[in-house]
């Protein structure tokens, strides 16, 4: 079968790949599991005779990538990877081209603005991890949406002092967890579940060494801790009392104080979990895959080595210019 690279661009629902397809140098799509925003680049070449016409603030434009799988018309299906708002672009010479850069969410300002708070605002009851969540997502118009693993997680006392992107950031990073805005729903899940952030199934995606167009194992030592420990206050005894998880040296410390027992422990196997797997990473490149989305595990077979196995890809890169379909990921262990 004849795989060709294909592609599909509307700006402002205006389909503009087909008239303009010649000139479209290069098309490249990045989607991340945290809360940076997706972003996309287009590569226009701007001959002077015929410019494009400049975009202007506010326009949004989406974009689809895939193969044409033979077909005559071009009409194959194409996988969409979401609409952007082009929020800045390059005029270059004296070989004219145009660039386009555009973000996926483009932050209501105050969800980076700095704020003064407490959660909760009185010592009782303990605050919910959930109730927190839903609390900063329905201030900004958003529906929270939680997996069931974390509906019952309380929290130590926090006084935020920063912006509700950077308290939710360290959140996720606390209990090992994908933090995403999409499609006007803010999502907090475990990271490695094989679901994508709307809480859909995905299918583990199968890679040959044969479909490799190159790879690369990193280990850093530098990132490996042996003991997590942290602190929960005993209401019985009036006391600070430590729980651990894992063994040996280095040791970590968690700053917060918990509310209960079963918080801190949570807290500390959550933060073992999600050193362990920034050990180790893999970074790949495949032949153009657009099922391969943020949030999803793959499993790698056939290079003999250590990179073999299941992995967790935390950013994909998708790449279409005149080398072809390419797909770059960046990947952390599952264990």
């Amino acid at each position: 079968m004849d795989l060709q690279p294909h592609f599909s661009i509307t700006a402002n629902g205006n389909e503009i790949a087909e008239s303009l397809r010649e000139r479209i140098v290069e098309v490249v799509v990045t989607e991340r599991t945290g809360l940076l925003s997706d972003t996309c680049y287009i590569k226009f070449d701007n001959l002077g005779k015929a410019p494009i016409q400049l975009p202007k603030q506010g326009d949004k434009v989406e974009i689809a990538v895939g193969y044409k799988q033979g077909s005559e018309d071009g009409n194959a299906p194409l996988k969409p990877l979401g609409f952007f708002e082009i929020g800045e672009f390059n005029l270059n010479g004296p070989l004219r081209s145009l660039e386009l850069f555009g973000n996926k969410v483009l932050w209501h300002k105050g969800f980076k603005t700095p704020k003064q708070r407490s959660w909760p605002e009185t010592p009782e009851p303990p605050q919910k991890l959930k109730d927190l969540i839903g609390k900063i997502a329905g201030e900004y118009g958003l529906e929270a949406k939680i997996a069931p693993e974390f509906e019952s997680t309380t929290l130590a006392q926090i006084e935020q002092s920063e912006s509700d992107m950077q308290l939710l950031s360290k959140l996720a990073d606390q209990f090992d967890a994908v933090m995403k805005i999409t499609n006007d729903k803010l999502v907090f899940m475990p990271k490695g579940t094989g679901k994508s952030l709307s809480g859909k199934d995905l299918d583990k995606i199968e890679l040959d060494n044969s479909e490799l167009l190159n790879w690369c194992l990193n280990r850093s030592f530098y990132k490996q801790v042996g003991e997590v420990s942290a602190y929960y206050h005993d209401l019985n005894t009036a006391e600070r009392v430590e729980v651990k998880s894992g063994s040996g040296a280095p040791a970590l410390v968690l700053p917060y104080l918990f509310a209960d027992e079963a918080s801190a422990l949570a807290a500390t196997k959550s933060k073992s979990v999600s050193l362990t797997r920034s050990f180790n990473t893999l970074k790949l490149t495949v032949i153009g895959h657009s099922g391969i989305s943020a949030g999803q595990a793959i499993s790698v077979a056939n290079t003999d080595t250590e990179a073999d196995g299941d992995w967790y890809v935390s950013a994909v890169t998708h790449c279409i210019d005149q080398q072809g379909f390419r797909s770059h990921l960046v990947c952390e262990s599952l264990s």
